[in-house]
């Protein structure tokens, strides 16, 4: 046991180690400059944003995305009706902007909300422009987000890209900075080519791929846009293209434990539903993750009490702290290293947490809305919560 436990606790910290060296050079700006954008002709874009709901920075990120330094895109707003908050903000804003619209989809009734609402944008998609893409409407866009998540699409390199967002607390809180630090990791996983998804926040695709891979027919019936999407690239042999160097900003005013366990419990149980292989995987690395700093802390701890431990337990609580110290670095507006480190140790206990609450589920609740789920993310039922 003690030899499964030391060998464990070796490769754990390989292949964070390996995580933050490839991942982490891979995301860097002096990596995306280097790359460029040698791109002369930009192509049409229909851009695609389902809307839910009005923070109190909803104008400033949908101002973001109508304001691209792109020659030719178009701009589709879609929320489920009238009394969607987000209705008379988007109405509002968008006469400035000839290249938006907005349109309203109605309740769903076979498939995500979400889902519903991307339908509904992509029927009101103006012409046949060569790429489609999807973006939400909760983060900041810089200015040249849009170029840079079509051009290697538009060099020819990829077929279908994906980009990411780095999460940004405006105050020390636990939670605001567990939630960023988890969103990292997540991030730090995309330049690995077999382990880059789409992300529904970030997405950009040739229309004829979409189109080919029936894209529309599986969201009718899905509960989740971008991981049954990856689901059909994964079985199609296809993979996905990493928009390095253009990630969104999302700015956190306020976080609670417990909107980040209902979140992060939603990305184990779509992943659940749709790669069971991958969540299994994970989840499976996670609870030996936890398990080892419970384990390692307890020796630790007892060691002062004359228990006899081995120096690996503190050599491994070292290394790990040291590798989420180097994570700190990565992130754009790191905070103190103490608060860093409270929210990465923080971040695995939640993870193992939440994949854990996922085991006995088979429904998934969003936004007041229940889904019954089935085989690969397939929506058996909805209830509305009253």
């Amino acid at each position: 046991m003690e030899s499964f436990l030391l060998s464990a606790m070796a490769a754990i910290i390989l292949i964070l180690a390996l995580l933050l060296l490839v991942g982490g050079r891979r995301l860097s700006p002096q990596h995306s400059q280097a790359r460029g954008m040698e791109v002369t002709e930009w192509p049409a874009v229909a851009l695609i944003v389902p809307v839910a709901g009005a923070a109190p920075d909803l104008a400033a990120n949908l101002h973001s995305l109508l304001t691209q330094d792109y020659p030719d895109y178009q701009v589709i707003f879609c929320t489920k009706d009238q009394d969607d908050p987000a209705t008379p903000v988007i109405s509002a804003l968008i006469p400035a902007y000839p290249q938006a619209r907005l349109v309203l989809s109605g309740p769903a009734v076979s498939c995500g909300q979400k889902n519903h609402n991307l339908l509904a944008g992509l029927r009101l998609v103006r012409g046949a422009p060569e790429i489609l893409a999807f973006c939400d409407s909760t983060h900041l866009a810089p200015a040249a987000w849009l170029k840079g998540m079509v051009a290697s699409i538009v060099r020819g390199e990829v077929q279908i890209v994906s980009g990411y967002h780095q999460v940004l607390p405006q105050n020390q809180g636990l939670a605001a900075w567990g939630r960023a630090i988890t969103v990292l990791f997540l991030y730090l996983t995309k330049p690995f080519a077999r382990l880059n998804q789409p992300w529904g926040g970030a997405t950009a695709m040739k229309r004829q791929l979409f189109e080919d891979l029936q894209v529309a027919a599986l969201w009718s019936e899905n509960v989740v846009d971008d991981v049954s999407l990856a689901a059909r690239l994964q079985a199609k042999g296809l993979r996905v293209g990493l928009a390095a160097g253009v990630s969104l900003d999302t700015p956190m005013t306020q976080d609670t434990l417990s909107a980040w366990r209902d979140w992060l419990t939603r990305q184990w149980l779509y992943l659940k539903f749709c790669l069971p292989g991958t969540w299994l995987a994970m989840g499976l690395l996670f609870f030996l993750l936890a398990g080892l700093v419970l384990w390692a802390g307890i020796r630790c701890m007892a060691a002062p009490l004359g228990f006899a431990t081995n120096l690996a337990y503190p050599g491994f609580l070292l290394g790990l702290t040291a590798l989420a110290a180097a994570l700190r670095n990565i992130h754009p507006r790191p905070p103190g290293l103490g608060v860093w480190l409270r929210g990465f140790y923080a971040a695995v206990f939640m993870a193992a947490w939440c994949h854990l609450r996922t085991w006995p589920r088979r429904e998934l609740c969003w936004r007041g809305i229940t889904y019954r789920v089935g085989w690969q993310g397939r929506v058996l039922g909805i209830k509305i919560n009253t």
